[in-house]
């Protein structure tokens, strides 16, 4: 009794090899993660398999972790991989998004086989929204969502829950097969430009955009503000005429100096102001104030002082000439 047991249940060679059963491969009803209280079903590609899944995988020699190979009625294939054996009997329980890529309803019917997978050296995702861009760090997030999944298989596409939001990814390339086990794994990553991205366009510069941004063209109001400014008179300082402060009109003499002094620099060091003519007047040669008082004092105006307008040139008076009067 002990020897046909062995050869039964231990003996896993005989029993395969006396029968013909070499894998695993049944067939059940599918049915999404929302037929069972196992809401983090969602985030991987593990499904539940009835207990006498677990009965026949026992008796066979499977290799570790276990996978499996899915297939739908309507063609569609992928990989995944089982998270339990509780799921009732005829049944199997799988992410609905696993059911999406296998075209497959509530309660078709499809095949399970278990398969050995190669370790994936090679990942090329392609994500379906420009969404995803909005992430700051895209291989972080999907390095930690991927540690969820078993397997990859090429032209699937994958759901990462981030931030209350579901980002979908193409599984575009898989090295070294069009399917393999990602469980404990070296494996790069790489992403494809998400579908509907369109590549920023640059105009080539030409003269008069050159200086505007090395060939981007500049938004309309920076080339209104730009265009009004060339347009704009330039300040020159120091444009007026000279007056002086007793009415009278210029010289000659001194209106040429006035012309022929140079313009100072607005970035340039600022010189010793002019000295008036009154005060030069009371220096010596070293440059010393003289000490007679009188010589800083303003020359005295002459006796008939004739206003520059045309009334007191035709009257000819001289002004401040009345007599003083007192009150006492």
């Amino acid at each position: 009794y002990i020897q046909e047991r062995k050869m039964f249940y231990g003996g896993g060679r005989m029993y395969r090899g006396g029968y013909g059963m070499e894998t695993f491969d049944e067939q059940y009803h599918c049915f999404s993660g929302a037929f069972s209280d196992k809401p983090q079903l969602e985030e991987g590609d593990k499904i539940l398999l009835p207990s006498s899944a677990f009965e026949q995988l026992a008796r066979l020699q499977v290799e570790y972790p276990m996978l499996f190979e899915i297939r739908s009625s309507k063609g569609g294939r992928t990989h995944c991989g089982v998270m339990e054996f509780t799921a009732p009997e005829g049944q199997c329980i799988m992410p609905f998004w696993i059911m999406q890529n296998l075209l497959c309803e509530e309660g078709a019917l499809i095949s399970v086989k278990n398969v050995s997978l190669p370790k994936a050296s090679f990942v090329k995702f392609k994500p379906q929204s420009v969404d995803f861009l909005d992430i700051s760090n895209p291989r972080a997030v999907l390095e930690r969502q991927l540690r969820t999944f078993s397997c990859v298989t090429v032209g699937d596409q994958i759901c990462l829950p981030y931030n209350d939001k579901r980002y979908y990814l193409e599984v575009q390339e898989v090295k070294p097969a069009d399917a393999a086990c990602i469980i404990e794994t070296d494996c790069n990553v790489d992403f494809d430009a998400p579908v509907g991205y369109q590549e920023p366009t640059r105009r080539p510069s030409t003269a008069g955009s050159a200086s505007s941004g090395g060939g981007i063209e500049a938004p309309e109001p920076i080339k209104a503000r730009q265009s009004d400014d060339e347009n704009a008179p330039s300040f020159k300082p120091f444009t007026g005429s000279g007056q002086r402060l007793d009415g009278k009109a210029l010289k000659q003499n001194q209106a040429a100096m006035i012309d022929d002094t140079p313009l100072q620099a607005s970035n340039s060091v600022p010189t010793q102001p002019a000295i008036p003519a009154f005060a030069s007047a009371g220096r010596t040669a070293s440059g010393n104030m003289s000490k007679n008082p009188a010589a800083l004092l303003p020359p005295k105006p002459s006796a008939k002082f004739k206003p520059p307008t045309s009334k007191w040139a035709k009257t000819n008076k001289v002004a401040f000439t009345g007599s003083g009067h007192t009150l006492k």
